[in-house]
């Protein structure tokens, strides 16, 4: 039986068959964007080229002759989203941590990194639909961008924790935690209900992420802060009122 996750936020593909023969070429990019949307929506095995042929009113094989095979669409509508992703995340964490202390660097670039991923839930759910699994698709992801962004943060982490600022947590124990909330904020599964009020209202999300981020890193001081200390106990947890 296959998977399905929840829809990720992106309006689904029009389904209504070829427009008419005056209708413009759709380009390049809007035909890699489509079909993102859709690997995103409904995984790589139940996509094929003739449906996302059909829902962009082209030819199947004006697909093929542009992308070859499907593996090689996916590999392009995959970079086109996640090679930009990457490289603003990159950026976020080392403007953060030049020049800065670096304990207090890498608790900015959580809270801002995480705020950044919860403005993509397609990537997001992309990338756990598709990075989880154990075939070409799930090391393509892993290897090309989810890996080389983890061993930069691991190498400043460990320089925090060598400077004294950070106790020594096992960094997968870290990753966990960071990945798991991050797979919630787009496949939220058995915590639906409660958090759809922060999905729903990015003011509430940033208020959660906020939490988390008290949580998740301030947990990992080695002596915490008088003023992580004073967050700690005065945060009050932000609950969105019920529509």
């Amino acid at each position: 039986m296959t998977n399905k996750f929840p829809d990720p936020g992106t309006p689904p593909l029009r389904r209504r068959g070829r427009p008419g023969r005056d209708t413009a070429p759709m380009a390049r990019e809007e035909l890699v964007r489509r079909a993102f949307t859709a690997f995103a929506r409904d995984g790589f095995e139940s996509v094929t080229l003739r449906q996302l042929a059909a829902e962009c009113g082209v030819s199947d094989s004006l697909l093929s002759h542009h992308f070859g095979s499907k593996q090689q669409l996916w590999e392009e509508a995959a970079d086109s989203v996640f090679a930009p992703l990457l490289a603003e995340l990159v950026t976020l964490l080392e403007t953060l941590t030049t020049g800065q202390d670096l304990g207090q660097a890498l608790r900015s670039n959580l809270r801002e990194a995480l705020r950044l991923m919860a403005t993509r839930p397609d990537a997001i759910a992309f990338m756990f639909r598709e990075g989880e699994g154990d075939n070409e698709r799930g090391q393509y992801l892993r290897t090309r961008y989810v890996d080389p962004y983890i061993r930069r943060m691991d190498t400043l982490f460990a320089q925090a924790q060598a400077q004294g600022r950070l106790r020594r947590v096992a960094p997968a124990a870290r990753h966990a935690l960071v990945m798991g909330l991050m797979r919630m904020l787009a496949i939220p599964g058995v915590l639906r209900d409660q958090l759809a009020p922060y999905r729903c209202d990015p003011q509430a999300l940033g208020s959660m992420i906020d939490d988390v981020v008290v949580i998740l890193f301030d947990g990992q001081l080695q002596v915490p802060s008088p003023a992580a200390a004073s967050t700690l106990l005065v945060s009050p947890l932000v609950v969105p009122a019920d529509s």
